[in-house]
């Protein structure tokens, strides 16, 4: 068993052995491996069709076949695969996404804050990280790039950007049916078809997917404050979800091409239960006894609903034009919306001492106009893309037991937040690449963008009746409770979008130069800039922070990339490295601090901080024989706060990078077999390591995951000799490691969220 916990010098190990594998050549290899050739990766990170071994940007991108053979079911399963990445479900959260990039993203899924790291579904960008931990079925491949993206991507993104394909139709009448069970009576159903209108013209496809599983854990409920005692229980981390997309593609002529998308998400998993990594302070009213932690991780004892739901579908219109042998137009129009309910507990007690009810809603459209031009040595894309978006929520700070009231009577303390984000971006982009010999290429680009934003903030306090726990309904007018039950007893801010509303501009540029030093090996050399939009804070307190309608301003990524990518032995190795370094500047940093009543806690973003951020990349697979390959990715960073300026006093050396482990590493081998008429197997397993990494970066909690720890993995696949048929086994988790993915720390206690256990899922598919 691979066991690589706390020992860093095993991993440089690896790399100076893969590195080292790249300079040495073995004539008897090379002869007997003349036949043995790794497969071909296609991606388009840079807006047209290439080899990924000829592209100067450093991208893992993970075919249909692969993340089926990897037992791949949502995005955020890449982080063990993709070096310097960490993708989690949001804390208290099923399908938002917290995503980051070699420490760069974004923490709060708030509205109104802008992603670090772009996420993107055939060319579309998603605004807004609910409902963007996306489940991966109807698939042509996935590619995630590192780095900041901004000139050949509609929406500038400062972290990297997410890319997910999905299949294109074939012309052909066809279909797939898929089942799976598994561990904790996991239910899943995915069926897709495509047909012919007209031939070679005119095509319709669709697909739905169902998946459902019981929880890891529960919550107990039905709590009798009278006694301490629960009469029922709820699942926790169980998952019902309902994905669909349609699609029509329409070629009248060999110019044009059109495509007309839709898709639907809904998600009504329980709402997530954290369970208290510290001791709670709170005690059961009946006995003043305290409340005690289930040895399970994934037990709880929250006092909110288990009900939420996220809601979000979007249509989308994409039309390529080729005008000539050297020029193509493509026009991309896109419009989404999204809905979220949710009730989180903050104290992870039935006692109603602090829970949020919340509520968020959002739309978006998009315009991008693209034009790709080659001839002879050079090769151009340009755009010009404008979005437009509202975001829009509230939640109730449900605070109880203050001074000595009951809890659960339905009366209490209700600090209550809500507005709104208006946002209007215009932007123009070009990336030009010329050989200036044959073997040597220059790329440039350029990025100018405008943001203008305006916003309403407000921030008030009511004392609440007929807000009870468990109920639908808990909470003041802002979210689900009634007007006629609030009672106004302050107004802290009240701003409106004519007060909140500012612009800024940023030009990004980009330059790489990458030298082919022969058909196996390139070499290549980036600096590039990215910028994430300034904004307000919908958490100001007017009062302790006057500047609240301010706002605060964008922050700035400046990064320098050397890299290597090789294809070696006859096309057997395929070694990539890259080194990067990063000047991360005017970062916005939300600072949330207890406060005495009747404030309780204050927020405020700023941009404060600057960090330095460094690292290597390591990607191989190698093709040991025809039927065993091996593959390694390995990530390293360093990534430290400098400056971090509160009260006018640089606090950086009591601080740390959020979501920014020092290393990630997977190591996996795989194993495929023809059995003749019996079809094909593919077995494959992986051991994935992650180090420790922090929730917040000014206080150390009980909920971060302090540690390393690494996972291992396992799966086979057969396919029958018609290709009808597919049979699958993945187990997860093999050791039944407990990892913590997220948490809360504040004054109600220290609560923590857990990664999956142990898992296993069998599935059959039949294509027709």
């Amino acid at each position: 068993m691979i066991n690589i916990r706390n020992d860093k010098k095993r991993i440089a190990m690896l790399i100076a052995i893969s590195s080292a594998a790249a300079t040495y050549h073995n004539p008897a290899w090379s002869q007997q491996g003349a036949a043995i050739t790794l497969e071909e990766v296609l991606v388009t990170a840079q807006k047209r069709e290439q080899n990924l071994q000829e592209v100067p940007v450093s991208i893992t991108a993970f075919t249909a076949t692969e993340l089926a053979s990897k037992g791949i079911n949502t995005i955020t399963e890449l982080e063990k695969s993709v070096p310097n990445t960490q993708f989690r479900a949001s804390r208290a959260t099923n399908s938002t996404l917290t995503a980051y990039i070699r420490g760069v993203g974004q923490q709060d899924p708030l509205w109104g804050f802008e992603p670090g790291v772009g996420v993107y579904v055939d060319d579309v960008y998603y605004a807004r990280p609910q409902a963007a931990v996306m489940d991966v079925f109807d698939v042509e491949r996935i590619e995630v790039l590192r780095g900041p993206q901004g000139t050949l991507y509609g929406k500038n993104t400062v972290g990297g950007a997410i890319k997910y394909i999905t299949r294109r139709m074939t012309g052909e009448a066809e279909g797939k049916i898929t089942v799976a069970t598994g561990a904790y009576d996991q239910q899943d159903v995915n069926i897709s078809a495509q047909l012919p209108i007209i031939d070679n013209e005119l095509y319709i496809g669709a697909a739905i997917a169902r998946m459902e599983r019981d929880g890891y854990g529960s919550v107990d409920t039905g709590y009798d404050i009278n006694i301490g005692n629960y009469s029922a229980s709820e699942e926790n981390y169980n998952k019902d979800v309902l994905v669909a997309r349609v699609s029509m593609e329409y070629t009248p002529s060999d110019e044009l091409f059109i495509r007309l998308a839709g898709d639907r998400t809904d998600d009504n998993s329980n709402q997530p239960c954290g369970s208290q990594s510290n001791p709670s302070t709170l005690t059961h009213p009946a006995n003043g006894q305290p409340f005690t932690r289930s040895s399970n991780p994934f037990d709880g004892a929250c006092g909110t609903t288990h009900l939420s739901n996220v809601e979000n579908s979007g249509f989308s219109l994409t039309a390529q034009y080729q005008l000539n042998d050297n020029t193509s137009l493509k026009y991309v129009f896109a419009k989404r919306e999204g809905e979220t309910q949710q009730f989180i507990d903050f104290d992870g007690t039935p006692l109603d001492a602090f829970d949020v009810p919340a509520k968020y809603t959002d739309d978006q459209k998009s315009h991008e106009l693209q034009v790709n031009y080659s001839i002879d040595r050079i090769a151009m894309v340009a755009g010009l893309y404008y979005f437009t978006g509202n975001s829009a929520g509230a939640f109730d700070v449900v605070l109880n037991g203050l001074g000595g009231t009951p809890y659960m009577d339905g009366e209490h303390y209700d600090l209550a937040i809500g507005g709104d984000v208006d946002t209007e971006s215009s932007s123009a982009y070009f990336n030009i690449s010329y050989d200036i010999l044959d073997d040597l290429t220059l790329t440039t680009g350029l990025r100018l963008t405008k943001d203008d934003k305006n916003s309403n903030i407000k921030r008030y306090a009511y004392n609440t009746t007929n807000s009870s726990p468990y109920t639908q309904t808990q909470g003041s007018s802002f979210t689900y409770g009634s007007p006629s039950n609030d009672t106004l007893l302050s107004i802290a801010t009240d701003i409106s979008d004519k007060e909140a509303d500012k612009n800024w501009s940023e030009l990004s540029p980009s330059i790489k130069l990458d030298w082919r030093m022969n058909d196996d090996v390139m070499l290549y050399i980036s600096y590039a800039e990215g910028f994430k939009s300034g904004g307000f804070d919908m958490r100001g307190n007017a009062t302790t922070n006057p500047n609240v309608a301010q706002g605060y301003d964008p922050e700035t990524v400046e990064t320098l990339e050397a890299g290597i990518k090789s294809q070696l032995w006859h096309d057997r190795l395929r070694l990539n490295f890259t080194v990067f370094s990063m000047d991360y500047t005017d970062m916005q940093l939300t600072v949330q601090t207890a406060q005495p009543a009747p404030v309780f806690f204050s927020s405020d973003v700023v941009n404060a901080g600057t960090a330095e951020i460094q690292g290597a990349e390591l990607e191989a697979l190698f093709q040991v024989t025809s039927n065993i390959s091996t593959s390694l990715a390995v990530g390293h960073m360093n990534a430290e706060l400098t400056e971090v300026i509160s009260g006018g006093t640089d606090v950086s050396d009591s601080w740390e990078m959020l979501n920014a482990p020092d290393w990630t590493g997977q190591f996996a081998i795989n194993y495929e077999r023809d059995l003749g008429d019996a079809g094909s197997i593919a077995l494959n397993t992986a051991a994935s390591y992650r180090d420790a990494s922090r929730n917040f970066n000014n206080v150390v909690c009980s909920c971060d995951q302090d540690k390393s720890y690494t996972l291992l993995d396992a799966g086979a696949n057969w396919y029958s000799t018609d290709e009808h048929w597919t049979v699958g086994l993945h187990v997860k988790n093999i050791e039944d490691k407990e990892y913590k993915t997220g948490g809360y720390n504040l004054g109600s206690g220290e609560l923590a969220f857990y990664g999956a256990p142990r898992t296993w899922t069998a599935s059959l598919a039949y294509a027709f």
